[in-house]
């Protein structure tokens, strides 16, 4: 019973500090200019025995979509850096616009979107 609840409290801590998706006070919104993509692909190779004793290769890659970004708020210029899962290169590329989700408080602390996006969903 014991590891059953630290299991809960870690998760529990995890998930609040985690933040999934957009955050609920990225609610300010102004335009940001993209102004570097990078693609990251991290490729891992694991090896495991089989039941008939030979060892067996697996090869997983994952995608990332590094993207930084500038912004202006109040006429102080900003700048700004995300992930995104996977290959979104189509949607945000160097030169181009998005929309940038702030929190009007702290208007550091912000995650751009493609355009149309709309803050505080």
């Amino acid at each position: 019973m014991k590891l059953t609840s630290k299991l809960i409290f870690t998760a529990t801590i995890i998930l609040s500090v985690t933040n999934f998706g957009c955050s609920s006070n990225l609610t300010a919104e102004s335009t940001a200019e993209i102004t570097r993509v990078v693609l990251d692909r991290d490729t891992k190779t694991s090896k495991r025995k089989t039941s008939s004793n030979k060892k067996k290769k697996k090869t997983t890659t994952s995608v990332e979509t590094e993207i930084d970004y500038r912004y202006t708020v109040n006429g102080k210029s900003y700048e700004g850096y995300t992930e995104k899962d996977g290959d979104v290169q189509r949607d945000f590329q160097s030169g181009g616009r998005a929309v940038v989700c702030y929190n009007p408080s702290n208007p550091d602390e912000s995650d751009v979107f493609t355009t149309g996006h709309k803050c505080g969903n």
